[in-house]
């Protein structure tokens, strides 16, 4: 039997995210990259509003099987909303949506250095990320294997 995929292509309302996975210390993170349109609010908070309000079926879709598992991490990045911020991030996870974590600043800040989406500025590179939680400072220090 000959499979023929093209169909899939032509399918005008099919949702496309993608995402990259990656983990600090074992606890994973689903960074989602693109497929989202810009989320509207004045405030980190009324942006994780309007996910939370009109877009959550995208964190189920990613959080929950057969995508995700019950200790799946996500990260959705906004446009930052305060001025000493590069960007805004918002997290969640299988149940709803977190005001931070630590874990997912890691890996978060360690995926966007390596990737090269944000350029490394020498040994440490400091990345301020406006969170549900606050204004946060990640601090990442790059040695002979790595951030």
């Amino acid at each position: 039997m000959e499979l023929d995929w093209k169909h899939i292509n032509e399918v005008e309302d099919a949702t496309v995210i993608t995402t990259i996975d990656a983990h600090a210390a074992g606890e994973p993170l689903r960074i989602v990259t693109g497929g989202l349109p810009p989320l509207p609010g004045k405030t980190i908070l009324e942006k994780r509003r309007y996910m939370q309000q009109h877009l959550d079926h995208i964190r189920r879709m990613l959080m929950w099987e057969p995508r995700g598992h019950r200790d799946m991490y996500g990260v959705v990045l906004t446009e930052n909303v305060t001025p000493d911020a590069d960007l805004g991030v918002l997290f969640m996870h299988n149940e709803g949506y977190s005001t931070m974590c630590g874990h997912g600043i890691i890996a978060l800040v360690t995926t966007l250095l390596e990737t090269g989406a944000i350029a490394a500025k020498g040994q440490q590179t400091a990345v301020n990320l406006d969170t549900p939680a606050g204004l946060v400072r990640a601090i990442a220090h790059l040695d002979g294997s790595g951030y």
